[in-house]
């Protein structure tokens, strides 16, 4: 096993056991998981179903947030009500039955850089009559990205330094859209070495693989026991 390989080994049993750790049914779907608004195009406008696959009623409120993306890959979640209309913002589904949603933007038609919302899906908890245990309530969040006209990503490597917990780097965007680290592939050269991340194991690796427009994204690899060398990193 190279020292390339032994730390992917050594995730893929921590993400196989985290796997088998989970599966608590939340008894509702959400559908689609993430969608993309274009105002190059006019397509401002987009339908979420939600379905309820209990045997009891399910009351939601839909709410919309402004996603920011810090450089460490924080999130910050701000009231985004005057961004969009939501039609219904409140739905009581009946079992087995769906409820549409309607999201439309409302707001600024000539925005400069792209931008990232959620559309919440909030479980409205309901106490029975009589009862004095926990309510437990779910709540999905629907990405959306809100494109600018003509929007392009325009993405370079920035700073590159490691420790003992592995390799860290930076990712610039100079562009006015959205990039995506996992819709790339990394490739990590010391010396006449070099591997290339493959964009699923990006995902693997890392949580939050975002990189706003204008901003500047810190990224690290849990890859120990690098060889001495001067390191470069490139995406393809």
């Amino acid at each position: 096993m190279t020292f390339w390989s032994r730390p992917f080994a050594r995730l893929a049993s921590a993400l196989a056991a985290v796997v088998l750790a989970a599966g608590l049914a939340v008894a509702y779907e959400v559908e689609p998981m993430r969608l993309i608004l274009d105002l190059g195009s006019n397509r401002t406008s987009t339908v979420i179903s939600i379905t309820n696959t209990r045997d009891t009623r399910l009351p939601v409120e839909i709410v919309m947030k402004r996603r920011i993306v810090n450089a460490d890959g924080s999130q910050e979640f701000v009231a985004a009500d005057e961004d969009f209309s939501v039609f219904p913002p409140l739905a009581l589904i009946e079992p087995g039955e769906s409820q549409a949603v309607r999201l439309s933007y409302i707001g600024d038609p000539a925005l400069a850089d792209s931008r990232a919302y959620v559309a919440e899906v909030q479980e409205v908890p309901v106490s029975q009559p009589g009862f004095t245990g926990v309510v437990f309530a779910y709540n999905f969040g629907v990405a959306v990205y809100l494109r600018a006209a003509d929007a392009e990503a325009d993405v370079s490597v920035g700073e590159i330094r490691r420790d003992e917990t592995g390799l860290y780097f930076q990712v610039i965007n100079d562009g006015s859209d959205f990039a995506m680290l996992t819709d790339m592939a990394v490739r990590i050269q010391i010396g006449p070495d070099s591997v290339r991340l493959e964009p699923a194991q990006l995902g693997e690796l890392i949580e939050n693989p975002i990189i706003p427009p204008h901003a500047t994204r810190d990224f690290h690899l849990p890859i120990a026991d690098l060889p001495d060398g001067e390191i470069r990193i490139s995406l393809e």
